[in-house]
């Protein structure tokens, strides 16, 4: 067990939010579509600003960043006041991933070799839509994000970490 103490303090974080995002799961999602609203925010900046540095150049690029760059405000007030909204966007983005995993693992079925390996995509699309149902209630949401922290913590806690790259 050869690892840094940032890294076991990182690790017991970790698991700390991880039983606070558990025990407040509303907490928890609320926390989320603040972080995203800020980074949407300064993606919006960042589009904002782009934009009118090329309206020099071309007028319509330009005016399509400003547009994006409005658009992105408008959602990020949106996931900062509505954390619901955070939860309803991944979910529906998650089905939209299922009902492709689902449409791939047909095609791979009626493909020779591949029978398997498409039923097994069939499978995980499916179990995909029923996370992506779960993922829609915003509790729901705020108890995967703690069971996360809470899985990760305790292995990145017992675990060496130099062999896997942390997400």
């Amino acid at each position: 067990m050869n690892f840094s103490i940032s890294e076991k303090y990182s690790s017991i974080i970790m698991i700390i939010l991880g039983i606070i995002a558990l025990l407040f799961p509303m907490l928890s999602t609320g926390a989320i579509g603040f972080m995203s609203g800020i980074v949407l925010i300064l993606l919006a900046a960042g589009f904002i600003i782009a934009g009118i540095s090329e309206l020099i150049l071309t007028k319509y690029y330009g005016l399509a960043y400003i547009i994006l760059g409005i658009l992105s405000m408008v959602l990020a007030c949106c996931f900062i006041f509505n954390p619901a909204l955070v939860s309803g966007i991944l979910g529906f983005m998650i089905y939209l991933f299922g009902i492709l995993l689902i449409a791939l693992g047909i095609i791979l079925f009626f493909i020779g070799p591949l029978g398997i390996l498409g039923i097994i995509t069939l499978m995980y699309g499916i179990l995909t839509i029923v996370v992506g149902y779960f993922i829609n209630d915003p509790r729901m949401l705020g108890t995967l994000i703690g069971l996360w922290l809470l899985i990760f913590g305790i292995s990145s806690l017992f675990l060496d970490n130099k062999d896997y790259i942390d997400v």
